[in-house]
């Protein structure tokens, strides 16, 4: 995974297939949890409550191996259809109430709200899954056009807030936490004993998350530098 840069027409940054893959399959997920899966042909209808999800949001424990044991670790669920606050506390972080202070005012707010949130936030999912399945730089660079940065910010920021909380991550602590682990998987060990499934999905988790971190602030940095030099 390399930093964006500032190309002609917008940022560019350049991943390993198999990046590009993990990226994607977590935005797409993403937008499951919000109650849309995302396909080749544009996004397809709203999950129903009983929807089969896909293999690899399965949870953790099941038939599942490799990368899509770390992936069905997220422990994603199809969006709920009532406008009550969501069970699900990744997708209550994604959806939070509008009022903290009024419940009834709360449920009348989410009531009037959410489905647009929910298609705004899965319009830009969309728009950055779309160029991670299939790059339009050169050479396969990811590009991210001149525009489209504010997209793909709160999109990142949307797949990262899913991982923060299947990661606990709270605060500053929590995160640092977390970065150590992405770091030196091995220093944040409970036992000597080597690490067991659960312990080798968290360090996966941990991994992605720093790394898709990074890569968000690298568009940033790439963003100022070229207002620098202008």
């Amino acid at each position: 995974m390399q930093a964006f840069v500032p190309v002609p027409g917008g940022h560019a940054s350049r991943l390993q297939p198999a990046e590009r893959t993990v990226i994607a399959r977590l935005v797409a997920d993403t937008a499951e949890l919000l109650g849309t899966r995302l396909s080749e042909s544009g996004s397809g209808a709203p999950a129903a409550a009983d929807t089969q999800l896909p293999d690899l949001l399965y949870a953790q424990g099941s038939r599942l191996t490799g990368d899509d044991a770390v992936l069905a670790a997220l422990d994603f669920d199809p969006a709920d259809a009532a406008p009550d606050a969501p069970a699900d506390p990744a997708l209550a972080r994604l959806l939070p109430p509008m009022s903290h202070d009024d419940a009834t005012l709360a449920a009348e707010l989410r009531a009037l709200t959410e489905d647009s949130v929910r298609s705004g936030k899965v319009t830009r999912l969309e728009t950055v899954w779309r160029e991670l399945s299939v790059p339009t730089g050169p050479k396969g660079a990811v590009v991210v056009r001149t525009g489209q940065e504010g997209t793909w910010l709160s999109a990142l920021t949307d797949v990262r807030l899913v991982l923060a909380t299947r990661l606990g991550i709270e605060g500053e602590d929590d995160a640092e936490d977390v970065y150590e682990r992405a770091r030196q998987p091995e220093r944040v060990r409970t036992s000597d004993a080597p690490a067991d499934r659960d312990e080798e999905i968290t360090d996966a988790l941990a991994t992605m998350y720093a790394a898709l971190t990074w890569w968000q602030e690298s568009l940033l940095e790439s963003m100022q530098r070229r207002r620098r030099a202008h």
